[in-house]
């Protein structure tokens, strides 16, 4: 039996929409349409799918819930498939990095051309509970995780801690010292890069009554920070980036170091064991580079 997939996810359309109406415009197809390749899909199985008692309406049986609930698992395991297939493809002859957090990836763009791999670095952050999916459709082959993760088929690696600064306005009386606690900072308004993964829940947690100005675009970020006087968050792995310096230059402002038990992530690299020989490598030149 050969069961035609493009009819199974009209099921699970239908399914989800509860009308043919629904089905076929979410599908930008006619009713008709659906009518038919439901009637052909209950063919292909043999089995009735629908209730088709009331006049004018119908809906799934209880095969049909099931059939509907087995197709998702399906339509989506043929997903994953292709996935695999081609992330298999592009991965052959390079390393795909990416990061729950930005500091790292930001870090390894420095110092990629002293690593001998051929590297493809995603700046946007991922979810930490995407990791192993990730790793396992060969999304990625190596991700910056602020967690050590050990599995049947994956496994960690310990880089270093990132830890925060702050660039403070010189008229301001903290920027006059040289180490401050998150607590200092009560009360002020920060200009923030909006994707800053796990710091974000740090630094909201940490500082209070504190006002955070997230920003998506950096070149704005850049030109705020020069006609504004908000203060803004660096780390030891961003403090020597091109944007981090620009900033520095750019405006009235002191580094200043945050000295407070909140302010460190452990950071690891992490990746598949069969990737081990591959990745291991530029992890350890990483570790030899990691600022203090």
């Amino acid at each position: 039996m050969v069961v035609n997939l493009e009819l199974l996810a009209e099921l699970v359309t239908f399914q989800r929409y509860g009308t043919l109406s629904a089905t076929a415009e979410h599908l930008m197809m006619t009713q008709p349409t659906v009518t038919r390749g439901m009637k052909r899909l209950e063919q292909s199985l043999g089995v009735t799918l629908f209730d088709r008692q009331v006049s004018n309406r119908i809906k799934l049986n209880a095969t049909g819930l099931l059939a509907a609930k087995e197709a998702k698992k399906l339509l989506k395991a043929q997903s994953d498939f292709t996935d695999k297939i081609l992330n298999y493809d592009r991965l052959r002859n390079e390393i795909a990095v990416a990061s729950v957090a930005p500091g790292p990836t930001g870090f390894l763009e420095q110092i990629k051309n002293q690593i001998n791999a051929k590297l493809a670095i995603t700046h946007q952050t991922i979810n930490p509970d995407k990791v192993l999916d990730e790793l396992r459709n060969l999304k990625e082959k190596l991700i910056f995780t602020n967690q050590e993760i050990v599995a049947d088929d994956i496994e960690s690696m310990y880089l270093g801690i990132e830890y925060l600064g702050v660039g403070i306005d010189k008229f301001n009386p903290l920027s006059q010292r040289k180490r401050i606690s998150f607590r200092d900072l009560e009360g002020l308004s920060f200009l923030v890069v909006q994707d800053i993964g796990p710091w974000r829940q740090v630094v909201e947690d940490s500082i209070p009554n504190a006002t955070f100005l997230y920003q998506e675009n950096l070149s704005a970020m850049s030109k705020i920070s020069q006609y504004s006087s908000f203060p803004f968050f660096f780390s030891n792995l961003s403090q020597r980036m091109p944007a981090t310096v620009n900033r520095f230059n750019n405006s009235n402002r002191n580094a200043v170091q945050i000295t407070d038990p909140r302010n460190q992530m452990e950071l690891y690299g992490t990746y598949l064991k069969s990737e081990r020989q591959n990745v291991q490598p530029i992890l350890k030149e990483i570790v030899k580079r990691w600022p203090k």
